[in-house]
């Protein structure tokens, strides 16, 4: 009796569970079909996890997340399914949806090992094919355009220098300038240093004269009284001999 009891609880909770997972996968597919990628996605992954053994639900969670622009999320999703997949044709469509995946987030190395690998299981699919050559196309491009940047990174870089070059020759010019003025208004300094020093020789007297002027002034005055000496000298000769008087008087 406690068996039958056991395996009617099992059968009730696996009912239950089969149940869940069901609903999760039904709500999925249906706000897939409503185009509500990120919603789907959601119950997918739940569907997923509470499905039965062998029940594999990437390849709608790999739509979901490519529809919903979630290309990372789509990239791992459809590798592991391609690592995991065991018939030709289902991994050729894994890892063309790797590819896919992989080429909107511009690893276009990596997709086009993905395509090849998706021609080595399923060499007739065109699609692919032309995939290939896209992803090959645009990695051509996307090197063309890395060399064009680096070449002009370094025209940038070249240019920079020879802008610092020319500052640096203009500034060294300017102190030479600099050099030569502050030198040019030394020497004016000191000339007029000079001038001034020879201006101060000429002092002023008292009397408004300079000591040159003294100098002739009483030199003059000496004559003057050596003149006048000489002329007292003879006229005290004349009164001794009957001359007029002194005074000048004439009585």
């Amino acid at each position: 009796m406690k068996y039958v009891v056991y395996i009617a609880c099992l059968l009730i909770t696996v009912a239950g569970h089969t149940q869940e997972w069901r609903d999760s996968l039904a709500v999925a597919r249906d706000a897939y079909q409503k185009q509500e990628y990120g919603k789907a996605l959601k119950y997918y992954r739940s569907a997923q996890e509470k499905a039965p053994e062998g029940v594999d639900l990437s390849k709608e969670m790999g739509q979901s997340a490519y529809k919903n622009l979630q290309y990372k999320d789509a990239e791992k999703i459809y590798r592991q399914q391609a690592s995991t997949e065991k018939v030709p044709s289902e991994k050729a469509k894994a890892y063309h949806n790797l590819g896919n995946s992989l080429m909107q987030q511009k690893k276009y190395d990596e997709a086009i090992d993905a395509y090849k690998q998706s021609l080595r299981n399923n060499a007739s699919n065109d699609k692919t094919r032309h995939n290939l050559s896209e992803a090959m196309r645009l990695k051509k491009e996307q090197q063309e355009q890395q060399n064009k940047n680096q070449s002009q990174d370094q025209q940038q870089q070249q240019q920079n220098q020879e802008n610092q070059e020319q500052q640096n020759k203009n500034n060294q010019g300017n102190q030479q300038q600099n050099q030569q003025s502050q030198g040019q208004n030394g020497q004016q300094n000191k000339q007029n240093q000079q001038g001034s020093q020879g201006g101060n020789k000429q002092q002023t007297s008292p009397g408004g004269g300079s000591k040159l002027q003294d100098k002739a002034v009483e030199k003059k005055l000496d004559e003057l009284m050596k003149q006048e000496s000489a002329t007292k000298r003879r006229m005290g000769g004349n009164n001794n001999s009957g001359g007029f008087s002194k005074s000048g008087k004439d009585w």
